[in-house]
């Protein structure tokens, strides 16, 4: 019977299991974070730094090793003075109002009769152009995966991108860091119907463009980490990356009524789960070293993961994997409720969903594969940082879409904190697994779409 009872314990000690996580204390992260007394958590912005302090106060309260990683950047806004934007087919032209445009922060445009290149959102994706016309007009609809065009296009000629029926938010302002050179190219939309009109119905066009240089003042923003030392002393010196930007997009001041777009699942949810998993998963003592990471800047386009890993803290090849946590609040989804689950970006990308889904089966969460946004989503948050140098990334979350995603609704008492508890749990318990298990996480070698991720692992090792 001692023999028995023995192997039961055995067994057991080799299948841990983190404890419940504490809802309350989620709701109590996340209604900080996501006050009006932040303003959004623009980046760079007094909330966001207030954001960083609080978020390394509650590492050091659960028993991390605290840090910062200060970044150096310059904040560039534009300049609307003396803008003036026309298209003409020949027959016609078209004026683009001052007071209708929105363009990203640059360098100073001045084009004559320049050719146009017009350009489907589809066809962005998958451009395989060698050169284009100094602009390029780009007709929606829009959706994730983009970004990657956007820099090829920058790279091959384009000095303007006009999105046209791609309701993308142009930030008036710009960060550009010390150690990166300055975009060349700058992206432009209108909210004038008429011009959308001209520009889409128009096969053949020649643009004039002056747009006046931005103005820049020296800034800085800090990604806030902590880490939970290994208790293996062969594999504490890899890490496991629990992580989830805490900015979101600040205050904007011509709107009406309420101006603070608080950012309580996009995403103080992200981040309070990060703590309390990090609370949950010290009681276990993993055997690898676990890094949780609250980043700034990605909804400025990932600008503090991509910081992190031009300027890692230890060696990209000791980054076992990267779990990204977005949205790990709400469960009204667009599509319907999402109750008792958890989605996964790039799902068979890597190794990382067995044990994700061994941690669903331990926790009784449901971890799930949304066949229509698993893979374009994974290029869509902080994850697609880590992906391009190697290390097996993936972006967990609730929803992918809910009714607030970037408006002013989005405010901590709509969060449903019972079942971000259980969500918050399995994420621990999975973090857990990754972190304590002999083997490593590795990109999936039959996956097509991992080639060129599978190629920089390979370099990294």
């Amino acid at each position: 019977m001692k023999l028995v009872i023995g192997l039961l314990c055995l067994s057991l000690g080799a299948a841990e299991v983190v404890k419940e996580a504490d809802a309350k204390a989620l709701a109590s992260i996340v209604s900080f974070l996501a006050s009006d007394a932040l303003e959004g958590r623009d980046t760079p912005s007094a909330g966001l730094t207030i954001a960083s302090e609080y978020i390394a106060s509650e590492f050091r309260r659960v028993g991390l090793e605290d840090s910062f990683q200060t970044a150096k950047m310059s904040l560039r806004k534009v300049n609307r003075q003396g803008f003036e934007v026309s298209f003409t087919d020949g027959a016609k032209t078209v004026a683009l109002p001052v007071d209708t445009a929105l363009w990203s922060a640059g360098a100073m445009v001045e084009l004559s009769g320049a050719a146009v290149k017009k350009l489907t959102a589809a066809e962005l994706r998958d451009l395989a152009l060698t050169e284009v016309e100094p602009v390029v007009v780009i007709e929606g609809p829009g959706g994730p995966g983009m970004q990657p065009g956007w820099m090829k296009l920058s790279q091959i000629g384009a000095k303007v991108i006009v999105l046209v029926g791609i309701p993308m938010p142009l930030a008036q302002q710009t960060i550009e860091f010390e150690d990166q050179p300055r975009p060349n190219v700058l992206m432009l939309r209108t909210a004038d119907k008429d011009a959308e009109a001209f520009l889409k119905a128009s096969a053949s066009l020649k643009a004039t463009i002056k747009i006046g240089e931005a103005s820049s003042k020296a800034e800085e923003a800090r990604n806030v980490i902590g880490i939970l030392r290994g208790s293996d002393p062969k594999l504490k010196d890899e890490y496991v990356l629990l992580t989830a930007h805490y900015d979101h997009l600040g205050v904007r001041p011509n709107d009406a009524g309420d101006k603070v777009y608080n950012g309580a699942n996009d995403n103080a949810s992200g981040v309070a789960s990060i703590i309390e998993s990090a609370r949950l998963i010290a009681e276990l003592k993993p055997k690898r070293s676990v890094m949780f990471v609250a980043f700034f800047g990605e909804e400025r386009g990932l600008l503090g993961s991509r910081y992190l890993v031009r300027h890692p803290i230890v060696p990209l090849k000791q980054m076992v994997a990267n779990v990204n946590l977005e949205q790990t609040g709400r469960t009204d989804s667009s599509e319907g409720p999402n109750v008792g689950m958890l989605n996964l970006t790039g799902y068979h990308f890597t190794t990382i969903h067995k044990h994700m889904e061994d941690a669903g089966k331990a926790t009784d969460l449901k971890i799930v594969k949304h066949e229509k946004f698993s893979d374009p989503y994974f290029q869509a948050s902080d994850n697609a940082a880590f992906a391009p140098v190697g290390v097996p990334s993936t972006t967990v979350s609730v929803t992918y879409a809910f009714p607030d995603y970037h408006q002013k609704g989005d405010e901590w008492e709509k969060i449903d904190y019972a079942n971000m508890a259980k969500v918050t749990r399995a994420i621990a318990q999975g973090t857990f697994l990754i972190a304590d298990a002999p083997e490593r996480i590795v990109w999936n070698a039959e996956e097509p779409k991992t080639k060129a991720f599978r190629e920089a692992a390979a370099k990294l090792h």
